[in-house]
């Protein structure tokens, strides 16, 4: 397999790794902020229906990228095809973006929540309130046994990832098949009004359009994990497009089979934005032992899986970083052991770098401004990745390697919504009713990651200017030697 990493990726695992990182606890709780924001459930249904088939769009011309350019790093490998001048500045500034803080704060901030979960099934409630950094040493601990997995055993990894997937998919299956059988009436029900009342009721205005929407797209973020890892997948013509086509399309009739569950049972004036909304679901159907116990407990063992996914893929996009030349030390980033077939030291620093972002926040605000921090500069690249699709699709159109061809329409509608979202954030957010409003200015996340991204140009021109006018080195002519191999393939056939 290309760049020392055997290829052990099939399409279940492919499969796992999408669902691992889509999949955490947004589906268990996002429609009841999204129902309250847009005033109807039947309203709200057409938006995770229209942000579903925009998404797949999304990871669809991901795709299409990913069997253009087989090889591990996902978007840093794509934008630097896309956006060569100057001197690879997109590519450069998503790598440190991604590989040095959004990578790493992500796990983090996962890591730190998912032991609430299993304490919340335990009923020690006292533990969420007051122990802070117990959960957070606990986050550490599970962190660090993955982290050793995941050095040791590439199909160890998997496996894991497949049972995490499968934990994902039966908790949906059970919220997402009891909203099949009560819309065919084969569970009996007190009639409410949820859905009679039609689009009466709808207050969609552009504030609350905006934060429906975001909420929505992070639901369905987590598909480019795969393109990470997409030069250990087998057959990646066939495996690829497929795994993101299956799990996305899959993943969307279950998430509007589990909204329709959710509204056919509780009121939308029951609705309690303080309570998980799966957990009213779940009380009323199934009792409280599956609303207060089992399903938290899922929903933990979901968010590890997230966990999982995270370390295996950013282990893999901090070693193409350094493979590929954009940040320093590549050759040591670049090393896979012997034995194990890894990329070790990669794995390590983003192990480091996690645990530096887990404890560094205090308490509070500063950890939850963290939390927010990690989604921020992501629209901007996926709205370039998207729209690079139609710039190669230009600039290369008869690429050999092209296997698979997305429909660029789509495309180009999740790169226009994606960078609409970015600039969004900087837009007043709409109140949800029953909801605290944050102490922190809406625009401070944003604008933090703006600014960060700014300061990666830093470290762009030190690495691609200075350093390359200075040794002579040429860290980027794999750009285009990449391309040229393959098309010098094609005209000898």
């Amino acid at each position: 397999a290309d760049e020392g990493l055997r290829r052990e990726i099939g399409l279940f695992s492919a499969s796992s790794i999408i669902i691992g990182q889509v999949v955490g606890s947004g589906i268990f709780s996002t429609p009841g902020s999204v129902v309250l924001l847009c005033g109807t459930p039947a309203t709200a249904l057409i938006l995770w229906f229209v942000s579903g088939v925009v998404s797949l769009g999304g990871a669809l011309g991901s795709a299409e990228l990913g069997t253009m350019f087989p090889q591990n790093g996902g978007m840093i490998r794509y934008l630097a095809h896309a956006y060569p001048k100057p001197r690879a500045l997109v590519a450069t500034i998503m790598a440190y973006s991604v590989t040095f803080f959004c990578r790493p704060a992500a796990v983090a901030a996962n890591v730190a929540i998912f032991a609430q979960y299993f304490f919340f099934a335990a009923g020690r409630r006292e533990y969420i309130e007051s122990r802070d950094y117990l959960l957070r040493g606990i986050g550490a601990v599970v962190m660090t046994a993955l982290l050793v997995l995941n050095i040791v055993s590439v199909r160890w990894s998997l496996r894991l990832l497949n049972v995490f997937a499968v934990v994902k998919m039966v908790t949906l299956l059970i919220v997402s098949f009891t909203g099949f059988l009560l819309m065919v009436g084969a569970i009996k029900r007190t009639p409410g009004t949820n859905w009679s009342r039609g689009f009466s009721g709808t207050h969609l205005d552009a504030r609350s359009f905006a934060s429906a929407m975001t909420r929505l797209f992070w639901s369905w973020e987590g598909w480019s994990n795969v393109g990470y890892v997409v030069g250990e997948v087998r057959n990646v013509k066939r495996n690829l497009p497929l795994s993101l086509g299956l799990a996305m399309s899959v993943l969307a009739v279950l998430y509007m089979l589990a909204n329709v569950a959710y509204f056919s049972i509780i009121p939308l004036e029951d609705i309690d934005n303080g309570t998980l909304l799966a957990a009213q679901f779940m009380d009323r159907v199934f009792g409280t032992t599956m609303g207060q116990q089992v399903l938290p407990a899922c929903i933990g063992i979901s968010i590890l899986g997230v966990v999982m996914s995270e370390l295996f893929g950013g282990g893999r996009l901090m070693y193409s970083a350094g493979k590929t030349g954009f940040v320093p030390y590549g050759a040591m980033l670049g090393e896979i052991h012997p034995r194990f077939g890894t990329p070790v030291y990669a794995l390590l620093i983003i192990w480091a770098l996690s645990l530096v972002f887990l404890f560094a926040p205090p308490p509070g605000q500063a950890f939850d401004l963290l939390v927010e921090l990690v989604q921020e500069g992501m629209w901007y690249f996926y709205a370039l990745t998207a729209f690079g699709v139609i710039v190669l699709r230009r600039r290369l159109p008869r690429y050999p390697l092209r296997r698979f061809r997305s429909p660029v329409f789509l495309a180009g509608i999740f790169g226009i919504l994606s960078f609409a979202l970015g600039v969004l954030q900087f837009y007043p957010p709409a109140q949800i009713p029953g909801k605290e409003e944050p102490s922190v200015p809406y625009y401070l996340a944003p604008l933090l990651g703006v600014l960060f991204m700014a300061l990666c140009a830093i470290p762009w021109y030190l690495r691609m200017w200075r350093y390359v006018n200075k040794t002579g080195v040429q860290l980027l002519a794999w750009i285009d030697e990449e391309e040229q191999e393959v098309l010098q393939m094609t005209e000898e056939d």
